[in-house]
């Protein structure tokens, strides 16, 4: 009797052969259905965990010590875009401070097209860094903006039709969505934007009725797909 063969053991051999041994990249692949299917040993070093205690379980309890996907799930956005995905993250680890970390998302797709895994890379951040990067990206964002709104006046008599996907979104309702397309939370932006979480959500509101997302990870889906994750 011929053993049955799991459709990702080919690319399962393959990350293994690549990444197991290469230093200070900690990547690991997820199935669609939550489950960490593989992960190097850097990984498990970056993240305090043993690969068994990693291997076979849903990352979000794993990595976030949720009982559920998370509200932004960076796989339910690459699964449904088909593209690559890079956002902030925070790890909830057991017995230590709150890590944060960029995370690289990649579709692996199957022999239909469509998406069957998801290989991750993940670069731990320090706090000062998180911070650094989150009031620099509010600057482009605020400096996009700007160029936006010039580029919006019209010239003579001349009247453009907007062709940018997110022009009915205002400048702030922009900046809001491109943060929560990359993870942070209501407590975050409203941090890194110096108002207060209600305005945050004031914002969300009008963001959700424009885009026709009813949550944030369908907000964050639409604005990957329109190419406005970053300034």
């Amino acid at each position: 009797m011929v053993e049955k063969t799991l459709p990702f053991d080919i690319s399962l051999n393959l990350f293994k052969e690549v990444f197991e041994n290469v230093p200070d990249i900690a990547v690991n692949v997820l199935n669609r259905d939550f489950t960490v299917l593989w992960a190097n040993s850097v990984m498990a070093a970056k993240v305090d965990t043993p690969l068994a205690e990693m291997i076979g379980k849903p990352c979000y309890k794993v990595w976030r010590r949720r009982d559920t996907p998370c509200p932004v799930c960076m796989l339910r956005i690459v699964c449904d875009t088909k593209r690559p995905c890079v956002m902030e993250r925070w790890l909830d680890l057991p017995n230590r401070e709150r890590r944060y970390a960029q995370v690289r998302a990649y579709p692996v797709f199957d022999e239909k097209g469509s998406v069957k895994h998801v290989f991750e890379i993940l670069i731990p951040m320090d706090r000062e860094k998180k911070s650094e990067l989150g009031h620099r990206r509010y600057v482009e964002s605020l400096e996009e903006a700007l160029r936006k709104m010039n580029a919006s006046v019209p010239s003579g008599d001349t009247q453009r039709e907007p062709s940018d996907p997110g022009a009915s979104l205002t400048p702030r309702e922009t900046e809001v969505l491109r943060l929560v397309a990359q993870g942070f939370s209501n407590r975050e932006i409203a941090d890194i934007l110096l108002i207060s979480q209600d305005t945050v959500k004031t914002h969300l509101r009008n963001v959700f009725s424009k885009t026709g997302a009813t949550d944030r990870t369908q907000a964050a889906v639409w604005a990957v797909t329109n190419n406005i994750t970053y300034p």
